[in-house]
């Protein structure tokens, strides 16, 4: 957008094969930031793809217990697009909580049952409520018109199937962009929102020495991957508040180093799993600011189980005044 000419110029779009790109650099790249894919107060990741194995790129289960088949199509224009994951629905849409929860074992140490649990507290769902639904979802190139028409046939079909796209671009003087939305089942108002004020869990109900720890070294941390990379997105000045679950907000800073890697607490073994930024100004909370509280003050209905999410400006500052009572 030319802001002084007061005009907008359309910028060219590309395809992978045109970077010389594959499908396998793109799936990395997203799978590094698996934070940004996949939105975790809506859907669990059981499963992400292996090489040589006849799987989806990404399996994922929501709170009911429906799953999710994702399937990144880099090549555009290939009439094999949707049929592959149609494929991958006949093979694991036919699989019940005992074959999930081996996949799920490849990438956890918890049961499938547990930490749909942990994710959703008030689902209620039992084994057998697994995989009685199935999704279908296609990542592909915003201009593969063969792979998106393909869609949309399917879906007249009554198939639980949608096109997730993504789009690149790039400028006259070479750049490159790439735009890509989190994958959402229901469209959330706040997800653009960035404006350095977090909210970081601290892990309470999944070990206490997590929360102890980031009381004790003043800092805000997260663990394992994709969760720990929520804490990427924290930079130098950023204000930080530490939420214990079912209590509410404990403490408080403002983030004063790069991100700094460690072991995950009381696992010494588990090397660089725990990503965190040390917190200045940091006050710990007289009366911990509970959730209900956060609601009357914003007038947001904030959902807490998220590992790390932003607020806006001015619901932030409000907190930040409201704790200034509390210390």
């Amino acid at each position: 957008m030319d802001t002084k000419n007061e005009c907008i110029d359309i910028v060219k779009r590309v395809y992978l094969k045109d970077l010389n790109w594959d499908e396998r650099k793109l799936q990395k790249l997203l799978f590094e930031n698996l934070d940004r894919v996949i939105r975790e107060e809506e859907l669990l990741v059981i499963m992400q793809s292996r090489r040589w194995q006849e799987e989806p790129d990404l399996m994922a289960i929501d709170e009911k217990g429906s799953l999710y088949i994702f399937e990144l199509k880099a090549w555009e224009t290939q009439s094999s697009n949707v049929l592959q994951v149609l494929r991958y629905g006949q093979i694991f849409g036919q699989y019940d909580y005992e074959q999930l929860n081996n996949l799920f074992s490849n990438f956890s140490r918890e049961t499938l049952i547990e930490a749909h649990r942990k994710r959703f507290p008030d689902a209620n769902i039992c084994e057998g409520d697994f995989n009685k639904k199935q999704h279908y979802i296609v990542l592909t190139n915003g201009i593969d018109i063969k792979t998106r028409e393909a869609i949309l046939y399917w879906k007249k079909q009554g198939l639980e199937i949608k096109g997730w796209i993504y789009r690149i671009y790039q400028t006259t003087s070479g750049e490159i962009y790439l735009e890509f939305n989190t994958y959402k089942t229901v469209d959330d108002p706040f997800e653009d929102i960035e404006e350095g004020y977090y909210i970081v869990n601290t892990n309470y109900s999944n070990n206490p020495l997590c929360h102890k720890d980031m009381l004790e070294n003043k800092k805000a941390a997260a663990y394992y991957h994709p969760w720990k990379n929520h804490v990427k997105r924290l930079q130098r000045g950023d204000y930080v508040f530490l939420y214990q679950s079912g209590i509410g907000i404990v403490a408080r800073g403002t983030v004063k180093s790069d991100l700094k890697k460690s072991h995950y607490p009381g696992k010494p073994k588990d090397i660089d799993e725990e990503y965190y930024v040390e917190l200045k100004s940091f006050s710990e909370i007289k009366k911990p600011l509970t959730a209900t509280e956060i609601k009357t003050i914003t007038s947001i209905d904030y959902r807490f189980m998220m590992t790390c999410f932003s607020v806006d400006r001015e619901s932030g500052n409000k907190i930040w005044n409201e704790l200034t009572k509390r210390i």
